[in-house]
């Protein structure tokens, strides 16, 4: 009898430790409608703003208006990590346009992802530009964009972002539209 109380507790201890290491994590919260909708159109317009057509310039205003004074936009698209606050960067994008003579640049979502707690929310989000042409792609890549809500709304705080390459391929998560996700 000792032998089978002995047995049926260790199975028990077992199944009992066996069961908390399968826990599932708790996820962050999805957002509510009205702030789901928010933040896409906060990311939706930083994407909006560096777009231009041939005949344009960017209206480096608008993109400001996007993002928090404080923004920081995170490069990892060359061969080093790049941070820039939001005047670097548009100086950034200044230079690119013109050493490069873009006359077009138009970027988009791809697929997104958005997870909130109160007041911050982050959207993971893989996009891909035309640069000079919308015939064909010229880039894809994954965008991390850190939102926070502010008296005038939702606002971009931070973008960290990577370009795909052969040896760096999206994954087919950030790319399958059966994946739950909040896409458009």
């Amino acid at each position: 009898m000792k032998l089978f109380s002995f047995v049926a507790l260790s199975c028990f201890l077992i199944f009992v430790s066996c069961n908390e290491a399968t826990t599932p994590v708790a996820q962050p919260d999805r957002p509510q409608a009205a702030d789901a909708d928010a933040i896409k159109k906060a990311v939706a317009d930083a994407y909006s703003a560096i777009c231009f057509k041939p005949g344009e310039q960017p209206d480096y205003e608008h993109i400001k208006q996007c993002f928090i004074p404080e923004a920081t936009l995170i490069n990892f698209g060359e061969d080093s990590m790049q941070v820039l606050g939001i005047n670097q960067f548009i100086d950034y994008y200044k230079a690119f346009i013109d050493s490069n003579k873009i006359s077009l640049f138009y970027e988009e979502e791809i697929q997104g992802n958005t997870d909130q707690f109160g007041r911050i929310a982050q959207r993971i989000s893989s996009y891909k530009t035309y640069i000079n042409s919308m015939d064909s792609v010229a880039q894809r890549g994954v965008n991390s964009f850190q939102t926070v809500k502010t008296a005038q709304g939702w606002k971009v705080s931070s973008i960290i972002w990577d370009i795909e390459t052969p040896a760096l391929t999206i994954p087919g998560g950030y790319l399958n539209s059966t994946i739950k996700t909040d896409e458009k």
